[in-house]
This record gives structure tokens, sequence and C-alpha cells, in this order.
């Protein structure tokens, strides 16, 4: 159906005056704010002129339409008047009227730009559809590719010194130009810097969740770190409960014929409690039984007997036996026709005391008691494990504060006296270097094998005579002189009767002791004290207390079974099983050397035991 109306848009003069002032230079006619006529489809322009004549005042014969086309960069040109005969058609059969009868003719319009007058200014922004190019005077309209309705500008031409900053059309087009290629490495630019900020806003967030996740994973370590060492306390604290019952049977009662040791600490008894041999030791006081619950709660250590459980209405405690075990004391003075211990197991002792102590004066478990102190280290407190390649054990650890009371007497004091701090007896502080003096006398007794009485001064005087080989104990072997005057040395600053001129048992004691118990050796280090095989004490483990299949050395000196070693680490232990004291670093080094020991040693004991076979049958 044809439409029954049209709707007709006119220019006028006014029209094409007010398109300047908003900086279109380009465009003759703004059509977005010029009024529409809906005008009825069979109405003929002449009438329509008329209805102009009406809205606008302009007489009929002063008006001349033209026809207006839109351009291809969507510029609207004036394109040709209208005839008389095309006025007289309706308006619904002028769209059908073709827009230019002449091809051969063109309509440009010419705009004329005076310098003195006006200025092109720089700020007009140009739609992208505008293209304004320079003409060259020498060729043609066509090979200028003008067309009609484009606009040609001319200028007045200037002197040179009044030249403005865009004397001509070419350059001010130059300038937008570069204008244009400023504003696309502006835009390019800005874009770029948009790109690398939305990469450092990302970089940030992920580097913020990096953070946010690092710090959750080091939550979730700690927690676990916690726990473990919760666990490990909890383990390492774990103390079994016995009946009252259960001691009595596994004793026959208390019988005498069960009882293996009586001292100042409470009557030991012999036991076997689940097919394992145990020592129950009754306490002679209730204060006593607390105390080395307390004590050895925190104690666990290869030179440490071994607590395993209490029965607290009886005041008893369950500790590890030790077969055919006896004290250091019986040793150095060859109980019963014993056979005297080898210089190699009394250095072997001396580091292993060493040890002990250095892991009770480092445990600080139970503040505010900044260190753990024996109090009464003797020989008859120290066990040794015949069987066992000779492995020394402290025993008694912790008590003699019960008995070591200022203005009281305690049991045995005569025994004790040549062992105990001199600045103790007339102060009454029993401190870390209390034990050192102890340790201090003790060597001296393993190395010369004399009474504790007045030892440190005979010591002494023999080293300033450059004597001493008349004090050292001569049924311990052939003492290596070098390490024998060491010791001797080293013992007699222990035993200073003033506290500060003894030494650092870290700094000091250890790094001399250290180096002997590694010492190689001709003689045998354990000779067999039973027709059964001993194992050399190297190829234990301190810590299974079993003949080891991988040796690894940490970083504390002491070798062990590498599985027991890193058990030991991942447990979150990092410090040393046999002093207690920090690591330095939780390396291993494999000891090659003893692994080929161990393994010939193993060769050995299998091929005499298969010609112990072979002789028997």
């Amino acid at each position: 159906m044809p439409p029954t109306h049209q709707i007709i848009k006119v220019a006028r003069t006014e029209d094409f005056s007010s398109i300047g002032k908003h900086g279109r230079y380009f465009d003759l006619v703004d059509f977005s704010v010029i009024e529409g006529f809906k005008v009825p489809a069979d109405m003929t322009i002449c009438s329509f002129k008329e209805r102009l004549t009406e809205e606008f005042g302009t007489p009929v014969q002063c008006q001349r339409l033209w026809w207006w086309t839109r351009r291809q960069n969507n510029t609207y040109r004036v394109d040709r008047p209208l005839t008389t005969e095309e006025e007289k058609i309706p308006v619904v059969h002028t769209l059908a009227i073709p827009k230019w009868l002449n091809r051969d003719d063109y309509l440009v319009f010419l705009k004329l730009y005076d310098p003195e007058k006006a200025r092109l200014r720089s700020e007009i922004k140009f739609d992208p559809w505008v293209l304004c190019e320079a003409i060259d005077l020498h060729r043609t309209f066509s090979e200028n590719e003008i067309v009609t309705g484009d606009i040609i500008c001319y200028q007045k031409i200037l002197k040179t010194q009044d030249l403005p900053k865009y004397h001509s059309v070419a350059s001010f087009l130059q300038h937008i130009c570069d204008q244009k290629e400023e504003e696309m490495k502006r835009q390019i630019l800005e874009e770029k810097i948009a790109g690398l900020e939305h990469q450092a806003s990302a970089d940030r967030l992920e580097k913020v969740e990096t953070l946010i996740a690092y710090d959750q994973m080091k939550h979730e370590r700690d927690n676990a770190v916690r726990q473990v060492n919760e666990l490990r306390d909890q383990s390492t604290h774990a103390i079994l409960k016995f009946s009252r019952c259960d001691l009595e049977q596994a004793t026959e009662h208390f019988t005498d014929a069960c009882k293996v040791g009586d001292t100042e600490y409470g009557r030991t008894y012999k036991a076997i409690m689940h097919g394992t041999e145990v020592a129950i030791k009754l306490s002679s006081t209730e204060s006593l039984f607390q105390q080395e619950v307390t004590v050895l709660g925190q104690c666990r250590h290869p030179n440490i007997i071994t607590f395993i459980g209490v029965c607290s209405k009886i005041s008893a405690l369950v500790y590890e036996w030790l077969p055919n075990g006896r004290n250091l004391e019986d040793h150095i003075v060859c109980a019963n026709n014993s056979t005297p211990l080898p210089w190699q197991n009394r250095t072997q002792i001396i580091g292993e005391i060493c040890c002990a102590l250095l892991f009770l004066h480092s445990n600080n478990k139970n503040p505010p008691t900044a260190a753990l102190i024996h109090g009464d280290l003797r020989p008859c407190n120290i066990l040794i494990d015949d069987d066992a390649s000779y492995r020394s054990r402290l025993c008694n650890v912790g008590l003699s504060s019960l008995f070591l009371q200022p203005g009281t007497c305690p049991p045995n004091l005569m025994e004790r006296l040549s062992y105990m701090d001199p600045e103790f007896i007339t102060t009454g502080e029993l401190t870390t270097l209390s034990d050192v003096y102890s340790f201090g006398v003790i060597i001296l007794r393993l190395l010369t094998g004399m009474a504790p009485l007045n030892l440190s001064k005979k010591v002494a005087a023999e080293l300033e005579s450059d004597n001493l080989h008349r004090l050292i104990d001569k049924s311990a072997g052939d003492w290596p002189y070098k390490e024998a005057k060491q010791l001797a040395v080293l013992g007699v600053r222990c035993a200073e009767m003033a506290r500060e001129k003894r030494p650092d048992l870290l700094n000091d004691v250890w790094r001399v002791v250290r180096p002997l118990m590694r010492k190689p050796s001709s003689c045998p280090y354990f000779p067999p004290a039973s027709p059964e095989v001993c194992i050399p004490a190297p190829f234990i483990c301190p810590i299974l207390m079993e003949i080891m299949k991988d040796p690894q050395v940490a970083s504390d000196g002491f070798t062990y079974e590498g599985e027991a070693i890193r058990r030991w680490f991942d447990s979150g232990n990092n410090r040393s099983p046999m002093t207690n004291l920090v690591l330095p670093d939780l390396k291993l080094i494999p000891n090659r050397v003893l692994r080929s020991s161990i393994h010939e040693y193993l060769r050995q004991q299998k091929q005499q035991q298969q010609q112990e076979e072979g002789s028997v049958t």
C-alpha cells in the first residue's frame, strides 16, 4: 500500500549560517535539528511551496527548491534544483525522479577562508567518514576525484610575516593528520597501559591469593607440628599404670629372694611382667616417688635408665632390667674378681655420661626449672649393661634435692662427700656445675682406678711434675698417653673447688670427650665376658639398641640406624637423641666405613656359626 504522507525537510539560509557555529565545517546543514513537514502524498511541490509561504513568509516566486543527497560519507550536499515540470508532480512520485540528469556537470561549493577574519581551529573533531585532501591545481576535476557536492576551500594569500599558525588549508589538514596519528598512538599507548595495569592488578591479586594460600599452609603446618609435638610429648611422658596385685605377683609379694638392692632411695626387686624382665623399686618415701615420676617423665635417653610405669598405691616404679648389669663402682674396684674395664670402654663410658648430662642440663620442658640436675652423680648411680656392649645408664636422677637440704645430714655422707660440689656444701645451692664437679671426679677414677678422696689434688700434682703415668690404671691396658693426659687435665678442671673455674660442659668438656669416643684402637673394644658373643658398641644404634644395617652420621657426630634417626626427625625432633641439644642441621651422611665393618663382622659370625654347626654334626 503506497504511503499517504511524506516527510519533507527544508533548509534555509539561516540553517547554513548556524552550522559553522558548532564546528562542523565540512557539513552544510544539520538535518537533525531542521523542522520537517508532513505533507499528503498526493500534494504537488507547487502546493507545498504555498505552504512554505504561509510558514516562512517567503513568496512562491522567490522560492527555489533544490534536491539534497546523502553521500557515502554520511554528509548532506545540495544536488540540483527542481525543474518546473518536477514541481507539478505529487510528492510521492518525486522519489522516482533521478537526482542528476546530466552526469557531465558538477555541482561544487566554494568556501572562502580568510586568515585575517577567521582561524581554522585545531580542536575541530572530524567524524571518521569525513575525508579532506589538498587539490592539485595542475590536474582536472576528474583527476582530483572531485564529485558533485564536494566543497572546495580557497583562501586569501597573506604576507610571510603575517602567516598564522596554519597558513593554508593543506597545513591545517597536515596538522589534523598528525593530530590523528598522535591520537591513535596515544590510544594504543593508553590501551597498552590499561593492559599492563590489568595485568599488574591480576598479578597483585594472584600474589595476594598466593600469600593467603601460603599463610593458610603455614598455619596448617604449624598446627601439624604442634600436634606432632603434643603427640610426641604424650608418647614421651606416657607412663604405664600397674596395680598392686600385678607387682606383688611379679615379685612373689616382694620376697627377699627377688630383692637385688637396698639404698636410701628404696628397695629394688627383679621381676618378670608380661614375659619381660623388669626392675621394681619401692620408693622410701612418697615425696621421693613423686619426684622421680616427675623427673623421669621428662627423660628419654639411651644413657638414662628407662622408666616403664608406676603403681601409685605403693609408691612403686618399674624400670628396664639390665641383664647382668652392675654399677660402675663395682667395675672400677673389680668386685667379685670381675675383669677390669679396658681403657676403650672407660672413654666410651665417660662420653656417654657426658651425653646424658648434656641432655639433662638442656631439658627445660618444666619451667621455671631451667635444667634437670642429677645432684648425686656417683659411680654407684651409674649402671653398666655387661651384655649390651657395656652401655652406661644414669639412675636416681634428680632425687638428691630431697636429701641434701641445708642443716640436714644426708645418708651415706662419707660416700657422697668426695663427689659433692664444695660450694654446694657451703651455700646449699645445687647447679649444673655441681654435676660437672662430680663428673670430673668420675673421670679421674676411671683414669686411675683410685679412691675418690683428694684424687683431684693427687692427679694435679702428678701432672705438674709430668709423672701422670704413675697414676694411670695399668689394668685398663695401654692407655694412649696423649688421650690419658687430656682426660686427666679435663678431670682436674671439672673438679675445681670454685665453680667459676670449672669448664662449660658443652663448649669445653664435650669438645674433648667427643673425639675420644670415636678413637680407633688396635685392642678390642669389648673383650668377651661370657661365652656368648658380645657385639662391638659402635655397631649398636643408640636409639634402637640393635646392630645397625644402614649407619648414618648425624650433625651431632653420632651414628644412628638410618630409619630410626629419620623417624626421629619426622616426628618433629630437631635435637640430638644423645645430647638433647639443637642440631645444626638435619643432614645425614652414610657411615660407609662402619657399614663395611658391620658386614665383615656379621660375615665372620656367620662363618664361625657354620663351623660350629659342622663340628657338632
